[in-house]
């Protein structure tokens, strides 16, 4: 809401709900840095599909500290060609994920009063396995056979499975109609491992004695990370703002706290995001879209392996926000 005349720091005894949305799809694949692009001329890749919906609940207990509910609902697809090896490729075989996500509870603090041009926030919370990790669909392996019922894969389970701790810092600095505004989550998720058999295993790699070894036939519970960075302008009186931000999502190669074994995609991607919000009265909506114009998959933990995994071109975030 940065750059649409409102005050960000809600006001002692001040109810806000919000609903965000966020929708990409992950169809380009990349192994460190690298373009895959052999499987796109093989039309071998994965096409990703992500939708989410989060319903937020924010209550000011003083002017400076307030505590946020995160109610997620997601649902999103993952799609491989099977069988992969014939030319061209087989049809590809959908898994669907949805449902309750991961409920979290956030407090946050304002460093500073109200009224002053500059402020940070230092916020803690605690993230609940409320949604599904080890959801199942019958989908075939590779080579086109055992369609049976399996665990879909990580990246479209409603849930991970742990109990997590959120990060999360904020500032903002106003300069007649710019506001410069910086934020930082980040999710640590002390769980190793979740129990649920990762898409290796679906795909007909459950008796691969390397990877057995290497402990990535179970999916991880990793952490998860967030950075932005920018400013917005006031467009005069009318209520409508312009922002450009630079953003940075990412998953780590290793957790911050215990242990990183299991099934995992670490890696991280940059983009550019301009954005436009509206307020009108208690009211803000928003639009950003983040373009993406770095993208890296780092290798697995401990073995080093290196892998490859699917990121969006841009993604759509939308929001609506009511102060009461």
């Amino acid at each position: 809401m940065f750059g649409a005349a409102v005050d960000p720091i809600p006001e002692r005894g001040s109810w806000s709900l919000s609903l965000s949305y966020r929708g990409l799809e992950s169809d380009v694949h990349y192994s460190g840095s690298e373009r895959q692009v052999h499987r796109e001329r093989l039309e071998t890749y994965v096409v990703n599909t992500q939708q989410a919906l989060d319903l937020g609940l924010t209550y000011a207990l003083s002017d400076r500290f307030s505590l946020t509910l995160g109610i997620p609902y997601v649902e999103a697809t993952w799609a491989v060609p099977t069988p992969i090896a014939t030319t061209p490729p087989g049809p590809r075989a959908k898994q669907t994920g949805r449902g309750l996500g991961d409920i979290s509870l956030t407090g946050r603090y304002w460093l500073l009063d109200r009224d002053r041009p500059y402020n940070v926030s230092v916020g803690l919370g605690v993230k609940a396995p409320t949604g599904e990790y080890d959801q199942t669909q019958s989908y075939p392996n590779i080579t086109g056979g055992n369609a049976v019922p399996k665990a879909i894969d990580q990246s479209i389970q409603p849930g991970d499975g742990g109990w997590g701790i959120l990060f999360d810092l904020q500032a903002h600095r106003q300069l007649g109609t710019l506001t410069l505004f910086g934020s930082g989550s980040y999710l640590a998720n002390p769980r190793d491992t979740n129990g649920t058999p990762s898409i290796l295993v679906g795909l007909g790699f459950g008796g691969n004695a390397a990877f057995a070894a290497e402990g990535i036939l179970v999916n991880s519970v990793p952490d998860q990370y967030l950075v932005r960075l920018g400013g917005a302008v006031a467009l005069g009186e009318s209520g409508v703002g312009v922002s450009l931000a630079y953003r940075l999502e990412g998953l780590p190669r290793y957790d911050l706290i215990g242990d990183s074994h299991g099934w995992r995609r670490p890696g991280r991607e940059m983009f550019i995001e301009p954005g436009l919000a509206y307020n009108r009265g208690a009211s803000t909506w928003s639009l950003n879209v983040p373009i993406g114009f770095y993208r890296n998959r780092r290798p697995n933990p401990y073995s080093g392996r290196e892998g490859d995994a699917t990121f969006p071109d841009y993604i759509v975030l939308a929001g609506y926000a009511h102060r009461f």
